[in-house]
């Protein structure tokens, strides 16, 4: 799937305004201790992008949401479609959101009609993103929700993950005990580490702004944080999973994913080419390769 396509026009989800690059060089310039206190607020808060038309309908079509309490205390809303015993769930990734995913299941559900009466599908958006109260977050935190819904399910069939999610989804599987069968994983990230050196250098912060985010991450979650991270986790997974990555992916480079689906035990990986970080979600390649991978239907 990796032949005679063109590289992709979409931006990078990290593209940052000329305000924050303008902000990160001044500020820095005065006070390091400053600066790294801006640097840490912004890496915890996903931007908030408008919902694109084109994934309104799928929106409606899931009706009113129902808040779940996040063990942070905050409220996120949880959507469903669909009236089967089995469940599907949606992971989405950094400043995402469930409505993304919107192509792969209407694709499921015109290769196979019985999808909604045999599956229940949930989405959510995480706490700090569409709907959701709080404004700052980490992967931790999504990997929560994925938990908390996973056992309000009674267990997961099927996860559909994209970016940080697929992280997420990982990490609620194998560190928190949430209960799924199988596992597509769609631009999975690498190494947490290697997240703040793209935040920092799309951003323009220095090497002591960067020095000091990992201090505060480890002050978090221990000297060694990257246990967290996909690639880390991969060799350890024991759930079949399938696993995407875009050579031309902007936001999460082609070697952070190559690292997680070479190493995935247990899984399948699959390279793609010319579609980015976000039309790998609705190409019609992937979109079969889902189908007869889940579901057997080619």
């Amino acid at each position: 799937m990796n032949d005679q396509q063109p590289t992709p026009k979409e931006q990078a989800s990290f593209a940052p305004p000329k305000a924050m690059t303008r902000i990160a060089t001044t500020t820095q310039s005065i006070s390091t201790k400053w600066a790294a206190r801006i640097a840490w607020r912004w890496f915890l808060t996903p931007y908030p992008f408008k919902i694109p038309k084109r994934e309104v309908p799928f929106e409606n079509r899931f009706g009113s949401p129902t808040l779940f309490t996040h063990e942070n205390g905050k409220r996120f809303p949880v959507y469903q479609l669909g009236s089967g015993p089995k469940n599907i769930l949606l992971i989405h990734g950094w400043a995402g959101r469930f409505t993304q995913f919107g192509a792969i299941i209407e694709h499921l559900e015109s290769i196979y009609p019985a999808l909604l009466e045999e599956y229940t599908i949930t989405g959510f958006n995480a706490v700090a993103h569409r709907g959701a109260e709080g404004k700052r977050t980490l992967m931790p935190e999504v990997a929560a929700c994925v938990k908390q819904i996973s056992d309000h399910l009674g267990g997961v069939d099927l996860a559909i993950a994209h970016s940080l999610g697929a992280n997420a989804t990982m990490y609620a599987g194998q560190s928190l005990g949430a209960e799924i069968k199988k596992q597509i994983l769609i631009a999975p990230p690498g190494r947490i580490s290697a997240m703040v050196d793209i935040f920092c250098s799309v951003i323009g912060f220095n090497k002591k702004v960067h020095t000091q985010i990992v201090k505060n991450l480890k002050a978090k979650f221990g000297e060694d944080f990257d246990l967290f991270s996909a690639p880390e986790l991969a060799p350890s997974n024991n759930i079949p999973t399938l696993v995407f990555h875009d050579v031309h992916d902007r936001d999460t480079p082609i070697a952070l994913g190559r690292e997680v689906g070479k190493k995935m035990a247990n899984g399948t990986y699959i390279e793609t080419s010319g579609l980015g970080h976000r039309r790998i979600l609705r190409d019609k390649k992937v979109l079969e390769e889902i189908a007869n991978w889940a579901f057997n239907i080619s």
